[in-house]
């Protein structure tokens, strides 16, 4: 990746995966002429092999976060916490009545927050 990238708003609300979690980032594709848009795919290893990654994704302003096994398919993060009990109430309405939960900031403090979880969730034995 070049380094104009890794100064993207994306990548530096999550610059914690790849400086804390243990991820790379395996893609970065930026769209600024398609209203700012971009996708980030990041991975993680356990004993040399693909274990984990995240599909971080701006559309149109709001962010979304995706994950899977390294070989499964792709889940939505809140869908995953709620499952799990963590309800997306955790996160108010704005003014408008929007779900303040798609703030790239919003986004980045919850995969933080809720990384050691989602792992174990996604990573347990079939």
């Amino acid at each position: 990746m070049n380094n104009a990238t890794a100064t993207h708003p994306l990548r530096a609300g999550f610059a914690f995966l790849e400086q804390e979690a243990g991820f790379t980032l395996a893609e970065f594709i930026d769209t600024p002429r398609a209203f700012d848009n971009c996708v980030a795919r990041y991975t993680s290893t356990a004993d040399g092999a693909p274990a984990l990654e995240l599909r971080i994704e701006r559309d149109r302003g709001q962010v979304f976060v995706e994950l899977r096994r390294a070989d499964g398919l792709w889940e939505d993060k809140d869908a995953i916490l709620q499952r799990l009990g963590i309800a997306r109430s955790r996160h108010a309405n704005d003014a408008h009545g929007a779900w303040t939960g798609y703030q790239l900031s919003v986004q980045a403090d919850d995969v933080r927050r809720h990384l050691p979880l989602l792992r174990q969730y996604l990573l347990r034995p079939a």
